[in-house]
């Protein structure tokens, strides 16, 4: 799949109607579809997260369990190369399990088979470190018995750690905080088949969370199998924004391929995974990823950016350069403190409003540069060359990115990631139009988490945007970025960063 295909297909009208934030932004839902968006605020935990946290555990049990059983028979293996062998013990047993897939959520989730292939695993890979200790030529007398106290003990800690898993899943499950939340388009009675077979596997994590279509007449009756239908797709727009929903699945049947890029385009701006029935006109989506629910078959359409273990990746990432960046930079975050308090009368920090993830508003934190009674929380008006707004310290932290060092703490708290698309604030504006009246696209950047940095950044795009063809260009960087991401695009994006500061010549 071109993941540039619905960007394309924003970025080509020019128009100022914003399919994302805008018309979702002042959307007024209906009272059930408030109801719902309030229980699902709360995002539901990733099944990611406990496929990282076994594979940990696992890691961590194989190596305490081959030091416990190498001490108590201290001839098994000389004792210099105790501790490489048991790591390597270690790194081949999870390999092992990995590699007949018992990390897999769906297999943690049934305990049974889930057991069955991690004893197979451990057999492997146990089997796997015996051949290759004795070829070379390690082993000493005690090593049987020694191997057969290791994968006793290992066997007890891996088989505990996943019926603790197990029974947290069934009870995350069973309360609503680890499900597959999915939203409906269409909504003639058939759709009653596919509701019903999502509602079935809510024992499995789905849940149908509404069902949504621009139809107005007969065609689109109120009700389908027990479910009400929530709104239009502008209501769609602004009920997942609201709610943290995991897929869309555009369920018109025979939908005509135009009708299709046209929805797709407006879904475009949402961080969810679009999906289509499998009968769709679409023969340029015929090779995409299929998927089904039940026997209801499914064309991927679009992915959402930078989730599952992409964001375990990124979010360690975050965390530990930021605790890092705030220890080195804790000198000069101390000066600045001191030359703002010694320059003008007012707080040392700053607090604004700006978009974040999916649209939602954060508390962005900077060193203050303007004079106290002349500060503009809202950024109505954008900061100019020689504004006389600025206090002379804030002129210099400006211009050096000084004043985004508190940024660090924002993204210890997860509002913000150090590489992402700059937050703007809330009401910020290019002449009489606010930035997402500019570009279709604009509410597509907030897919991630906003960052300290960014491509457009690095790209010469920083500082004062007063001109619609300058928000497009940054909007188009900020997608590229999204559409490409990879741990190394961060690294390269925060080691150019600094050149960025000394080049770019319209940050004021």
């Amino acid at each position: 799949m071109d993941k540039s295909l619905f960007r394309n297909t924003v970025l080509r009208n020019r128009g100022a109607r914003a399919f994302g934030a805008m018309t979702a932004s002042g959307r007024l839902l209906s009272s059930q579809a408030q109801a719902e968006a309030q229980r699902l605020n709360r995002p539901a935990v990733r099944p990611a997260l406990f496929s990282s946290l076994l594979q940990v555990s696992d890691l961590l049990a194989v190596v305490m369990t081959g030091l416990l059983a190498l001490a108590l028979v201290p001839d098994s293996l000389p004792e210099a190369q105790r501790h490489l062998t048991v790591l390597l013990g270690a790194i081949l047993v999870v390999a092992a399990i990995h590699l007949l897939g018992a990390y897999r959520f769906r297999r943690m989730r049934a305990l049974g088979p889930g057991l069955g292939l991690m004893w197979a695993g451990m057999t492997l890979g146990y089997t796997a470190f015996i051949v290759l200790v004795w070829g070379l030529d390690w082993a000493q007398t005690g090593l049987a018995r020694a191997m057969a106290i290791w994968w006793g003990l290992a066997n007890v800690a891996m088989t505990a750690a996943r019926v603790l898993i197990w029974l947290r899943i069934r009870i995350l499950t069973k309360t609503g905080r680890m499900e597959h939340r999915i939203v409906l388009v269409g909504g003639t009675e058939s759709l009653a088949p596919l509701i019903r077979e999502i509602d079935s596997e809510k024992k499995r994590g789905r849940r149908l969370c509404g069902f949504f279509d621009e139809r107005r007449d007969g065609r689109s009756p109120s009700t389908v199998a027990g479910h009400h239908k929530m709104g239009d797709i502008d209501d769609l727009l602004a009920f997942v924004r609201s709610a943290h929903i995991d897929t869309v699945i555009v369920a018109i049947p025979k939908i005509t391929h135009r009708r299709l890029m046209e929805l797709a385009a407006r879904l475009f701006v949402l961080p969810v995974d679009i999906r289509v029935l499998a009968d769709a006109d679409i023969p340029q989506f015929s090779r995409n990823k299929r998927s089904k629910i039940g026997k209801f078959r499914m064309i991927d359409l679009y992915k959402r950016p930078i989730h599952g273990w992409e964001a375990v990746r990124k979010r360690v990432f975050d965390v530990v350069l930021s605790i890092l960046a705030i220890i080195v930079f804790a000198p000069v975050m101390a000066a600045v403190a001191l030359a703002i308090r010694l320059d003008s009368p007012g707080p040392v920090l700053f607090r604004q409003r700006r978009h974040g993830f999916n649209n939602r508003p954060i508390e962005v934190l900077k060193f203050r540069s303007m004079y106290t009674d002349r500060a503009d929380p809202s950024a109505v008006r954008a900061v100019q060359r020689n504004d006389d707004r600025v206090t002379k310290v804030g002129r210099f932290i400006r211009r050096t990115s000084l004043d985004e060092l508190p940024q660090f703490f924002n993204v210890l708290k997860g509002d913000l990631s150090l590489v992402g698309p700059r937050p703007h604030a809330t009401a910020a504006r290019t002449g009489d139009l606010v930035y997402d009246a500019v570009t279709e696209a604009y509410s597509a950047r907030h897919k991630v988490r906003p960052g300290v940095t960014g491509w457009a950044q690095i790209n010469g795009w920083r500082g004062e945007m007063d001109t619609p063809e300058k928000i497009r260009t940054r909007v188009e960087h900020d997608l590229y970025y999204i559409e490409n991401w990879s741990l190394w695009m961060d690294l390269k994006i925060l080691a150019l960063t600094p050149i960025s500061l000394i080049t770019t010549k319209n940050a004021y």
